[in-house]
């Protein structure tokens, strides 16, 4: 389920509004079959969100709203209440009709998710930053940037200042 750090009661979105994120989150990355990598609703997504991201919890919350509003209007109950497919068939539905729905979220929550360190462990990379440390980049053919070289320079040179 949710990640405990998320819970808190400075969380910015409503109790419902967090339910339905969590299933949002088991939809957009579900866990593996054999439990070796999480879902997303287990990595701190919305932790994520608040400190790179907050001006777009806003949006978040509405589109969560939405979300519950729509299922209760169609299905006679909140989004996280429905059966599964029904749920999946609900997200469908809203993004066929609004392309932008969910959207950020989703691209929050892969960038957040391929961050985490159970995540590169799974996927047996090294669960680090790619910095100080460093990878290896190999060596290019840099005699492919000659024509670039032979064209000179494009832009003006500002002067120096005082």
């Amino acid at each position: 389920m949710a990640n405990a750090s998320i819970i808190g009661t400075d969380s910015p979105l409503t109790d419902t509004q967090r339910r339905s994120l969590d299933i949002v989150l088991d939809m957009i990355v579900p866990a593996s079959a054999d439990g070796s990598k999480p879902s997303a609703a287990q990595v701190d997504v919305l932790g994520y969100i608040r400190t790179f991201e907050a001006d777009s919890l806003g949006t978040l919350g509405t589109e969560l709203d939405q979300l519950d509003a729509v299922a209760k209007e169609r299905h006679g109950s909140a989004f996280a209440d429905l059966a599964a497919e029904t749920r999946h068939a609900l997200v469908a539905a809203l993004r066929a009709a609004q392309p932008r729905f969910l959207r950020t979220l989703a691209l929050q929550t892969v960038t957040c998710y391929y961050q985490d360190d159970r995540v590169l462990a799974a996927l047996g990379m090294e669960a680090r930053p790619p910095f100080p440390k460093g990878y290896s980049v190999p060596p290019g053919d840099l005699s492919l940037l000659e024509p670039v070289r032979q064209r000179g320079r494009r832009y003006r040179a500002v002067p120096d200042a005082p």
